[in-house]
């Protein structure tokens, strides 16, 4: 029973020096060292080794001291505006109805802008912005048409048909949206087309201009 023993405790002491460093290096006792007389001083001396390890990965400081960083930005109102045809297509001067279309225009913007949407008169302008014409092609007849805001200043109101509220440049007949977003909302304007204009045939344009400001 003795010698299993010792035979332990030799095995015990032969893993505690193998896994014990200091600075990277195995201790080395010889085996003859090793038995339960200096079992002791070998514990000590590898606890000591990893006391020291762990002091050494361990700065000292002297004390501390603190500031604070500012971090800022900004952002400016903004706003991007795109816009699709009124294409009325095929209009028949002997019908008694007018003719109706709508296109629209796109409103994105910054949180925190305030859009206001004006259309100009377009290439052929009357008195007023609200007063404008198609051209024919070739010729010198003009196509009178409306624009009008839609009924409600929430994205995609469709028209009516009925709208009176001319859409033009001037302050009142300006159009301000609400609902809009970063990524862009959808507006309609509406179009039609007086009935029974005395023109001739033929393809009939004009350019209108919207302009957004915030």
């Amino acid at each position: 029973m003795a010698d299993d023993r010792n035979t332990r405790h030799k095995d015990m002491q032969r893993r505690i020096c193998m896994n014990a460093f200091y600075d990277g290096r195995p201790f080395n006792f010889p085996e003859k060292d090793l038995t339960m007389k200096n079992f002791s001083a070998i514990v000590a001396t590898a606890t000591t080794a990893a006391a020291l390890a762990v002091t050494a990965a361990t700065p000292a400081w002297a004390g501390t001291a603190t500031a604070t960083l500012d971090v800022t930005a900004s952002i400016d109102a903004s706003c991007t505006i795109s816009a699709t045809p009124v294409a009325f297509g095929a209009y028949n001067p002997t019908s008694a109805n007018a003719h109706y279309a709508s296109g629209n225009v796109t409103i994105g913007c910054v949180k925190g802008s305030v859009p206001t949407v004006a259309l100009n008169g377009g290439q052929n302008q009357g008195a007023s912005a609200i007063e404008r014409s198609m051209k024919h092609a070739t010729d010198t007849d003009l196509l009178a048409y409306s624009l009008f805001k839609p009924s409600a200043t929430v994205p995609n109101t469709a028209c009516a048909n009925n709208e009176a509220d001319a859409w033009g440049s001037d302050v009142a007949e300006r159009f301000s949206p609400t609902g809009v977003t970063l990524n862009g909302a959808v507006y309609h304007v509406c179009g039609k087309i007086a009935a029974g204009q005395d023109v001739g045939a033929g393809a009939y344009s004009d350019v209108v201009t919207a302009t957004v400001e915030f």
